[in-house]
């Protein structure tokens, strides 16, 4: 049986930053402890002077999804191979509802392409029609496993869009079985109206994308979300949270809870102006700097609780569309953990915060702390094992990813040197390495 021992490295945890050895026994962490002694046939690893985290969970991803006229670039396989790269070893992903199809049969479908994951994954289950036969199905997936469902208060062209009254009746349902609701949080009637003046032209600009959605969409959106949170005791996950009047509003609601993404701490709008704005098109759109200063304060006062990538890149966007047909959608799931982990170092920031909005609440949030989120006797080995000191610019060449293009380039990064995944030592001297495949981890809750 497979034995590697983590020696004389720096474990940080969301509660506590601990100088400790690690013992892997197969695929869970057997020992943690202080010179923990060396037996016949255990590999070590020597972590002196690095940084172990618990291995970073990506909790909104988009591997091969239908957006507008073609898909993502990203499949399972090549999507999943950056994210480990980047220290990602587990990833939530989104079933597609096509019509006609059952809530389970749109899982099982997914599981099917989620086979070629490296990262283990579980999935957030899709609702983009309603009928009293989705509603009876809910209670039954929770039992296998799926417990996050995500619905779209926008995209009624596309056929995803469900009112609110809708809406509630979910919410009953899943508050009804310990549940979470993840919403698309985005006022359908506010946007219609802000493209009307846009609609007839034919304007290619993808600057106007920002203009077309918004804040008070989004701010809108959360406020009714709020109160049907309130009226059904239901816990509400706000998806790629993006500006400071979302924020304020989020704020009001206990029962919210709040992710945000790179994009939106990082870029702003001013970004579309360049030769390829279009490629940083994605919805919520980016906003000004303002709202970048709020959500980081957002973060830093825990009223944001998780930060997610909302991953769905593509390898080329055309130029000579209306704007408003312009793909949605950046990738970011191989510099998630590098891009925040160099903002941290630089900016003096707490570790254990980093690693409670990358590990620990998105494996609460998404009922998978029994096994992942956490550096402690029994649960999965996944680490993301860094050098605080190695962060770099122009690390765009050392990328893994089957898309030739990064929103982040301009930004310093400090990538993993080793990733293990249940045992697996994936990522190696920061190479990645063959390994065996990821696993449908259950989502469960206490």
């Amino acid at each position: 049986m497979k034995r590697i021992l983590l020696r004389n490295g720096t474990i940080v945890n969301s509660c506590k930053i601990t100088k400790m050895d690690i013992l892997i026994l197969s695929e869970t962490i057997e020992q943690i402890g202080e010179n923990l002694p060396i037996e016949n046939g255990v590999e070590i690893l020597d972590c002196s002077g690095k940084l172990i985290f618990p291995g970073i969970i990506d909790s909104h991803t988009h591997m091969g999804v239908p957006i507008k006229s073609g898909f993502s670039a990203d499949n399972f396989e090549t999507g999943t191979k950056s994210a480990v790269h980047g220290g990602v070893t587990t990833i939530l992903d989104f079933t597609i509802l096509d019509e006609n199809q059952t809530l389970r049969q749109s899982i099982e479908s997914r599981k099917f392409d989620a086979a070629k994951s490296i990262c283990d994954y579980n999935l957030h289950c899709n609702i983009t029609q309603y009928s009293e036969e989705i509603l009876s199905e809910i209670p039954i997936l929770i039992e296998t496993g799926i417990t996050s469902f995500k619905i779209f208060t926008t995209y009624e062209e596309a056929g995803m869009m469900l009112y609110y009254e809708q809406i509630q009746r979910i919410a009953q349902a899943i508050s009804a079985h310990d549940g979470l609701l993840m919403v698309h949080a985005e006022d359908d009637e506010i946007l219609r109206n802000a493209m009307l003046p846009f609609k007839t032209k034919f304007i290619t600009d993808p600057f106007y994308h920002a203009l077309s959605r918004p804040d008070d969409a989004e701010a809108v959106a959360i406020q009714k979300i709020g109160e049907i949170s309130e009226k059904t005791g239901c816990r509400i996950y706000i998806v790629h949270l993006s500006s400071a009047k979302g924020l304020e509003t989020a704020k009001q609601f206990e029962n919210l809870v709040v992710e945000t993404c790179p994009q939106y701490l990082f870029l702003d709008e001013n970004i579309y102006k360049k030769d390829d704005g279009r490629m940083f098109v994605a919805s919520p759109p980016l906003r000004k700097r303002h709202d970048n200063d709020e959500l980081w304060g957002g973060i830093l006062d825990g009223s944001i609780s998780t930060i997610g990538t909302d991953h769905c890149p593509f390898f080329e966007k055309p130029r000579e569309i209306h704007f408003s047909d312009i793909p949605n959608g950046i990738g970011g799931v191989e510099t998630l953990f590098p891009i925040l982990l160099a903002q941290w170092i630089l900016r003096k920031l707490d570790l254990r915060l980093l690693s409670k909005l990358l590990c620990k609440n998105p494996a609460n949030v998404f009922g998978l702390s029994h096994r992942k989120g956490t550096i402690q006797i029994g649960k999965d080995a996944d680490f993301a094992i860094v050098n605080p000191k190695e962060i770099h610019m122009n690390w765009e060449n050392s990328l893994v990813s089957a898309v030739n293009w990064n929103a982040f380039t301009n930004f310093p990064a400090c990538f993993p040197n080793h990733v293990f995944r249940r045992g697996d030592w994936i990522v190696k001297d920061s190479r990645l390495q063959t390994g065996s495949k990821g696993v449908f981890v259950k989502s469960k809750f206490p």
